[in-house]
């Protein structure tokens, strides 16, 4: 499921995140979480990346993690997206 909220992340110091607060629930971790770097959809976002202004244009960083709702103990798989400025949870996977 696509979701492209806004969501709180605490992280540890080195910014690995340990859980996050979506909308009425807060989610803590049951495994590492894994991350990699996607490409970003800058064709949707502007008519043309520039020449040489470098590859944090073209990708995003992706954290994948499994997490349990507090009071719940059902697990899923997420994955949150994090930029200079904000984080966001951008799809629910299980």
């Amino acid at each position: 499921m696509v979701v492209g909220e806004c969501v709180d992340v605490w992280t540890t110091p080195a910014g690995s995140p340990l859980g996050f607060q979506w909308r009425s629930g807060r989610y803590r971790m049951t495994e590492l979480p894994m991350r990699f770097f996607t490409r970003r959809p800058w064709w949707a976002e502007q008519d043309r990346v520039n020449k040489g202004i470098g590859a944090q244009v073209l990708e995003t960083e992706v954290w994948r993690l499994t997490a349990t709702r507090r009071g719940r103990s059902a697990e899923r798989v997420f994955e949150l997206t994090h930029d200079d400025s904000q984080w966001r949870l951008a799809r629910i996977l299980g």
